[in-house]
Parts: C-alpha cells; structure tokens; sequence
C-alpha cells in the first residue's frame, strides 16, 4: 500500500475494486486526521457482537464515500452510513484499514432490507451483503494513500495586496503633499 509522510496530519484513501462472483466494481475514498492515533501500531474503535459501539460515528473517518456498481444495483454510501472502524500504521505509514458499512456497524455486515459492506485491505476478500441475500466477494484492487494540504493563495492575492499597500502609500504621500504645500502658502 502507498503511504504517506507521518508529520503531516490530514490524509486521503482513495481505493477501488471489483467484485469476483458478480463483474462489477466499487470505489471511493475516507480521510482520516492523525491526532491521537498510535502511528506505530493497531488503532481500532471499540466493538461487540452486535456492533452496538461500532456506528459510523465513533469511527476515525471524517469523510467517506464508497460508491458500488453491481448487478443487483448501484448505489452509495457516506459517513452518516459507514465508518472507518481500524487503521494500522508502521513507522507513521498507513499498512491497513477497515471500513464497512452501518446495518448492524462498521464491522458487522449483515444480510438486511437494504445493502452492507465491509472492507478490509489486508484481507484475503470483502464482502458485499444485497437484499436478496446474496454474498458478493469484492477485492481491493488499487489503494493509495495522500497527504491533504492546504491549498496556497494565488499569486494574484499577493499582487493585489501590495497594490493595495502601495495605493494606501500613494494617498498618504498625496496628503503630505498637499499638507506641506498648505503651510508654505499659509506664510
């Protein structure tokens, strides 16, 4: 998997991936920020069984989409639906993660009325839950990991800004100016 720097501290997922017993294909992207993470390690948020703590909400993702084009249907899932529930790092680098979608919580896909994911990039393959009950296997295919920078002024602003310093500088030199000459003519 690509990595990224560790000082840094938002970062961007974009992955995609096909589905082997069914032909279609997902992707989309989380970020994630990585204040109070362990960057040497396993960070993982609280679950059980039932998935009672695993909801999106309580995951480390603060943006997800995970769009899905299969032959039962398409559709998407957000962060008000889905969560990242486990990122695991080496030497600040991102080697894994799990995300999945809500039915019964990030980790406990489900066969439901509607559909539920799950996907684990170090495991042999994820899974896909639709209505009619089906299991679809899907397979991480391309992950890569960057850094999200703030994105730099244009060098228009900084034109601008010192065309307004030196305007302010002309006016005020203008009214010198005239300040000097009112008090020669004042004598």
């Amino acid at each position: 998997m690509a990595s990224g720097v560790a000082n840094a501290s938002l970062y961007r997922v974009d992955f995609s991936g096909t589905a082997e017993n069914d032909g279609g294909t997902y992707d989309g992207y989380f970020t994630y920020d990585t204040a109070g993470l362990d960057l040497n390690g396993k960070n993982e948020i609280d679950h059980v069984a039932f998935g009672e703590n695993d909801v999106p909400g309580a995951g480390f993702g603060t943006e997800l989409l995970f769009n899905y084009d299969f032959t039962n249907g398409s559709g998407s899932f957000d962060e008000t639906v889905a969560g990242v529930g486990e990122l695991t790092f080496s030497s600040g680098n991102l080697v894994s993660y799990v995300i999945g979608g809500y039915v019964n919580g990030i980790f406990r896909v489900n066969f439901a009325d509607f559909d539920d994911f799950f996907v684990c990039s170090e495991c042999q393959y994820s899974s896909f839950f639709t209505p009619d009950l089906a299991d679809i296997k899907i397979y991480p295919s391309t992950q890569s990991v960057h850094e999200i920078s703030a994105v730099p002024l244009p060098a228009g602003v900084w034109v601008f800004g010192a065309g307004l310093l030196g305007l302010a500088g002309l006016k005020k030199r203008k009214a010198a100016k005239a300040a000097r000459a009112e008090g020669l003519m004042a004598a």
